[in-house]
């Protein structure tokens, strides 16, 4: 389950994302500007290697400190990688550094629990080699990284004592959101962290409904399988995250955000849904799939 909160790359979380289908033209050249220069922030900071933890959940860190803080950004076009052939457009400011810093800390960890869970070498030297990236990220951020690495441990320790209450796992992972949401002790901290620690309670029970059948058929530890023993479908689940997604919408609206306003709801309100929603459709499907299979056999 823990390892589940990483996505398939070399960072943890995947879910908060924006709805592209819903955005307008100026919205979505933003948010790939800001995405392109947390990729120019982490080349710059990190080297080529660190690019390949780019990510989106991480792009709305940076678009809501921007909004909230409105520091001075820096425009430019670049080629990469991911796109030769036409430079791709791109802004920074200093929270693209901050998310660049963030982004290594959660990549070391990353390749670490791969090399815990599953003691391939290949892990252990990949995590060796960004040991210096870790250790620079923990010079620049030491509060968060500290919260970070407090949080995933205690994560292990529930998951290694088959916790059925699945709240403790959620408040482990809340906080650490919380910590990293909060990059300065102002009269936005409280406020921040709260969006934060909801949005991360959000993100790891959606993470673990996801999750149920596979792990059940795995045998691998989920907070859900382990409070009640069976397998339920996604939507008995839907109230609980409404309540979190309610409690982290109701603190973010408390900020005083201009800039960008409709973007970052729209990933707050709809594109943070997006994989829970395809995941029950396609158990919806399925189910209904079953069914008319079973009659079938019936008639």
């Amino acid at each position: 389950m823990r390892r589940e909160l990483y996505s398939q790359e070399l960072t943890m979380f995947g879910y908060v994302i924006a709805r592209g289908d819903t955005l307008s033209p100026e919205e979505t050249a933003r948010y790939r500007g800001c995405y392109c220069g947390l990729c120019h922030a982490l080349r710059t900071g990190y080297g080529q290697f660190s690019r390949l933890a780019l990510n989106y959940d991480m792009t709305f860190l940076i678009l809501l400190l921007s909004s909230l803080y409105e520091p001075e950004e820096t425009s430019g076009r670049s080629r990469c990688a991911a796109h030769p052939a036409k430079a791709q457009d791109f802004w920074i400011n200093e929270f693209s550094d901050y998310a660049a810093h963030l982004t290594a800390a959660l990549t070391w960890h990353k390749l670490r629990d791969d090399w815990l869970d599953e003691g391939a070498r290949l892990k252990k030297g990949l995590m060796n080699r960004f040991q210096g990236a870790y250790d620079r990220a923990k010079a620049a951020l030491p509060r968060q990284c500290e919260r970070i690495e407090r949080e995933l441990n205690g994560l292990l320790e529930l998951e290694r004592a088959g916790s059925p209450v699945p709240d403790q796992g959620a408040a482990c992972f809340g906080r650490l959101m919380a910590g990293m949401f909060a990059p300065r002790q102002d009269r936005w901290a409280d406020t921040l962290e709260e969006t934060a620690f909801f949005l991360g309670e959000f993100i790891y029970l959606q993470d673990a409904c996801l999750d149920l059948q596979k792990d059940a058929r795995k045998k691998r530890y989920n907070p859900l399988l382990a409070m009640s023993g069976e397998l339920k479908p996604l939507a008995e689940y839907e109230p609980m995250l409404l309540m979190l997604a309610g409690r982290c919408a109701a603190a973010f609206d408390r900020l005083p955000l201009v800039q960008d306003a409709g973007l970052l709801r729209n990933i707050l309100y709809e594109g943070m849904w997006t994989r829970y929603h395809e995941g029950r459709a396609r158990q919806e499907r399925s189910s209904k799939a079953q069914s008319a299979s079973e009659e079938g056999k019936s008639e």
